[in-house]
């Protein structure tokens, strides 16, 4: 992989930023487990053609550097920090980094945006836990509860005042739903033959991180969006209720496309894969209807 530095980043984070390696062919990580067959496929076969550039690593920077932090504060007895874990299933080594084992937890560490949190656990954080979980019982650990401990980076104070959901402090705790035995030897099963047997199976529209289209309604000539809705009935059902209330409101409803916002900017073998809808784009019409 090459990377590239466009924004003059310091040479120390620029070095700092540059490493990685491509995916092991006869071992699976647990971000590459729980991730699509066809990108890891597509990382081993064009690796050393993917160009990225360094400023695309500046959260993934800190969240090394936290996790260094803690790893080296980390103490006590059957405390295991950052500790390398492996096991075999299917015929191939299945491998993770948990950052902390304690007292049968596991814990994980992020930085992540107070939109994921006030969103709930990330099915990926799930399947991240519970795969750890599978490898410490691999090697008789006791696995007995799973948290993430989140650093909000982008928490603002302010918000604490007028809104009673939103964090009290830049810091939350997310305990993860934990598996039984049999479902997460069940899922890791099942997620290996899936990377064995179908290397290049299509993402779901899950994993292309799918968003569907959306109704927005305008006043006839307006720049801006009166109101943006999920289906176009309730669009309409939504601009009657306006025009009822103000009669000489010219209203239409434009659709604004769903998106598959892994695939447009995100995939980091996005420029290989065949299957990318924005790699070559249709022309876009715009879709609208006018209420009359």
């Amino acid at each position: 992989m090459k990377f590239t530095n466009l924004h003059n980043l310091p040479a120390p984070m620029v070095a700092a930023l540059s490493g990685g390696w491509p995916p092991n062919p006869k071992t699976l990580s647990v971000s590459s487990l729980i991730g699509p067959p066809r990108i890891r496929t597509l990382l081993i076969r064009h690796w050393d053609r993917l160009e990225e550039d360094v400023s695309g690593r500046l959260w993934a920077l800190l969240g090394t550097a936290l996790h260094d932090v803690l790893a080296s504060h980390a103490s006590g007895k059957e405390v295991l920090a950052e500790q390398s874990i492996k096991t075999e299933v299917g015929g191939i080594l299945v491998s993770g980094r948990p950052d902390l084992y304690h007292d049968g937890i596991v814990d994980d560490y992020k930085i992540t945006s107070v939109f994921s949190f006030l969103l709930g656990d990330k099915p990926e954080w799930t399947d991240q836990l519970n795969v750890y979980a599978f490898l410490f019982r691999s090697q008789g650990f006791p696995v007995t509860a799973l948290n993430i401990h989140a650093i909000l980076r982008d928490w603002v104070e302010s918000k604490t005042l007028t809104d009673p959901e939103y964090p009290k402090i830049p810091f939350v705790t997310v305990p993860i739903d934990l598996w039984s035995i049999e479902s997460a030897e069940e899922y890791v099963a099942d997620r290996v033959e899936r990377h064995l047997k179908y290397p290049m199976d299509p993402c779901s529209d899950k994993e292309r991180w799918g968003r569907p289209p959306t109704y927005a309604v305008f006043k006839v000539g307006g720049k801006r969006a009166l109101r943006v809705l999920d289906t176009a009935e309730r669009a309409r059902e939504w601009g009657k209720e306006h025009q009822a209330e103000k009669p000489k409101d010219k209203l239409e409803i434009h659709e604004r496309p769903g998106s598959f916002v892994r695939c447009e900017r995100f995939c980091p073998v996005r420029a290989f894969c065949e299957l990318n809808p924005y790699n070559n784009p249709a022309p876009e019409e715009a879709e609208w209807e006018e209420l009359q």
